[in-house]
């Protein structure tokens, strides 16, 4: 369900990304996706996500896995073909995810949960590209050539054609962008943050 969204940012670092700069609006941003971790370097990345959202007046979309965001696991099949989840396992996936969430949305309420059954990659491009959920795509970054979607993070982002965002490893205010995000970050209202392009070179 997505509901509208009130007022001003909550918490320090939702703060610290609100206040980079004046409220901008970026053109054609619709949304914004983050793949939810139920940890630390997950919290940083929905920090981010969140007050993209809040700034932008936008949606949030909160994807989330059976498995956890980036965590091993076999391929459901070439094609993202989806794992064969019983209802109740459905409703208990998404009432945890809604719960760990819900104080840290604070007063926002423009946000929608999406369960993705298939695999990262199949499931994330579907969303931006069929079914336009999100136009920038935030994902935790628990430490460097992570795998995500089946091969290192940094690659994964950097074949993303929309912009795509990773927070972390060791600090919270730490963004490695991707090619299409590196000129969306005036846009963005991120360009006073620490960040920097990910090269593959060097991941």
């Amino acid at each position: 369900m997505l509901r509208k969204a009130n007022a001003g940012p909550r918490g320090c670092l939702m703060n610290r990304f609100h206040n980079l700069g004046d409220r901008v609006t970026v053109q054609d941003l619709n949304g914004v996706g983050y793949c939810a971790r139920l940890d630390r370097v997950g919290d940083w990345a929905f920090y981010v996500a969140l007050s993209l959202g809040r700034r932008h007046d936008v949606v949030l979309d909160v994807f989330f896995f059976p498995e956890p965001c980036g965590e091993a696991h076999p391929p459901h099949g070439r094609r993202g073909e989806l794992l064969d989840l019983s209802d109740e396992a459905k409703v208990e996936l998404e009432k945890r995810v809604r719960l760990y969430y819900e104080d840290r949305l604070g007063d926002f309420v423009e946000v929608g949960f999406r369960l993705c059954e298939g695999d990262e990659e199949p499931e994330l491009r579907r969303c931006l590209i069929i079914r336009r959920d999100y136009d920038v795509l935030v994902l935790p970054y628990p430490s460097h050539a992570h795998r995500f979607g089946g091969r290192p993070i940094e690659e994964f982002a950097q074949g993303m054609p929309c912009p795509t965002i990773l927070v972390g490893p060791d600090r919270e205010n730490r963004l490695f962008v991707n090619s299409p995000a590196r000129i969306w970050m005036d846009r963005l209202g991120l360009q006073d943050a620490d960040w920097q392009e990910i090269s593959l070179s060097s991941s």
